[in-house]
């Protein structure tokens, strides 16, 4: 089975609260470098991994990359969803409070109102009873021709003589006009107050309403993810087996190469052994050290065209010529990124674009070239015997060959870089083999 673990209160009068920021405030180019990278040295670790296999790892390690930054985009926008929910909340309450002290304002000028209407209708009939009798009473009059509470209770006030029901009655207006007054102001500043509420209530529901689409959006993203990640571990597990028996049909394939130029190898040294004797014995055969000289020169120029032996080659002071290309992917153990077991990569990749020569890195006698499974195209070429010890060199993935058979020269070139076999992509997989072992190219080159 596949691993999957790499695997959010506002004060009275506050400004409304503003929607989350994208991806937890980290700029979408970040993000797309940050997964770029993890996947190039994804590519790396899986060289030699089936084209579907590493597109399946690829996107689960995409994943496991988006992962966190999506999550907590998610849960910051849930944050400011809850926040901005809060806030429309209170508004909401402080608007229903309003408007209840709206509706009791409201209630009290009408009462102010009828009150005012009662004692007016009072002081009318107790005016028209003194008129009937003995006409207007002077305080009365005055009193009926204020123009507003302050002015009633200044005139009043002046007067002496009332009498008991007139007091009562006059007193009585004046408080209805009081009341009224500030029943009507109370009206007036609560009624400002509703509409300002209503305002800011409108606003943070729209605020409310966007950060709650963002949170959706947030998690839908989370939901397309997770979705993501389980088609690639689908594939991954679906595909368990058949990745196995190609890695191990690759270590056969390897094998088999080692096992030939072992051969080839036990050969190059058995012949070299076999010419050092014959030097050697013509050497001791002969008494006469010019004849000793000559034998002596005959016996170091008689191996096989294969069998060279040089200390130093011919590329800045290398042994083998360097193929073309950057190194794509190096030499040596590695680990599967995603399912964790250790491999070897047995050669270095040098990526140069399809098409390119590729050139023998030193004289030498073709062993094999065809095609190879996951080497897919690939030529062996066999070196001799440099520094004493049997080298060759593969070049698998081959688009294509110039010679199949018989000798080349030091540059000639063999075929054209290609992405036959199993690769994802156009590149050399260059390969060195001292005495049949694979070793790290970078150290002949």
């Amino acid at each position: 089975m596949v691993s999957a673990a790499v695997v959010v209160s506002l004060a009275t009068g506050a400004p409304p609260v503003a929607a989350a920021p994208d991806a937890a405030g980290q700029a979408p180019q970040a993000q797309k470098e940050a997964v770029d990278t993890a996947l190039d040295a994804l590519q790396d670790d899986l060289v030699g991994t089936s084209q579907e296999l590493t597109s399946a790892y690829a996107e689960y390690a995409a994943v496991q990359e988006q992962l966190p930054g999506a999550q907590q985009a998610a849960d910051l926008a849930a944050q400011v969803q809850a926040k901005a929910q809060a806030a429309a909340d209170d508004l909401a309450n402080r608007l229903s409070a309003s408007r209840t002290a709206q509706e009791a304002a409201a209630a009290s000028v009408a009462d102010s109102e009828e009150s005012m209407s009662d004692s007016s209708a009072a002081i009318g009939r107790l005016a028209a009873e003194s008129y009937r009798s003995s006409g207007t009473p002077k305080t009365l009059s005055m009193a009926m021709g204020s123009e507003d509470s302050a002015d009633f209770a200044s005139k009043t006030a002046a007067i002496s003589g009332v009498s008991a029901a007139e007091g009562d009655l006059l007193a009585s207006a004046e408080s209805d006009r009081a009341v009224r007054s500030s029943a009507t102001s109370r009206l007036g500043a609560v009624s400002e107050q509703v509409a300002d509420l209503e305002a800011q209530a409108r606003a943070q529901l729209d605020i409310a309403e966007q950060a709650a689409a963002d949170a959706q959006a947030r998690q839908a993203e989370i939901e397309a993810l997770m979705s993501r990640q389980q088609a690639a571990v689908a594939t991954i597990e679906s595909r368990q087996a058949e990745e196995q028996a190609r890695l191990d049909q690759l270590q056969a394939e390897s094998d088999d190469l080692g096992d030939q130029l072992r051969a080839i190898a036990e050969a190059d040294q058995a012949r070299a052994a076999a010419q050092a004797a014959e030097a050697a014995e013509a050497a001791a055969q002969s008494s006469a050290p010019a004849q000793s000289g000559a034998s002596a020169q005959q016996g170091g120029s008689s191996r096989a065209p294969s069998a060279v032996n040089r200390s130093s080659g011919r590329d800045s002071g290398t042994t083998l010529r360097r193929p073309e290309g950057r190194v794509s992917s190096p030499y040596g153990m590695r680990m599967h990124p995603i399912r964790g077991y250790m491999r070897m990569h047995s050669g270095v990749d040098l990526a140069s674009g399809c098409g390119t020569p590729i050139r023998a890195a030193e004289d030498g006698e073709i062993v094999s070239a065809g095609y190879n499974g996951s080497y897919g195209n690939i030529t062996v070429v066999n070196h001799g015997l440099i520094n004493g010890e049997s080298v060759a060199t593969a070049y698998p993935h081959m688009s294509g060959f110039t010679k199949t058979s018989g000798s080349v020269t030091r540059g000639e070139i063999l075929g054209y870089e290609g992405e036959t076999g199993a690769v994802t992509g156009c590149h050399l997989h260059f390969e060195v083999r001292v005495n049949g072992e694979a070793v790290d190219p970078m150290g002949w080159i």
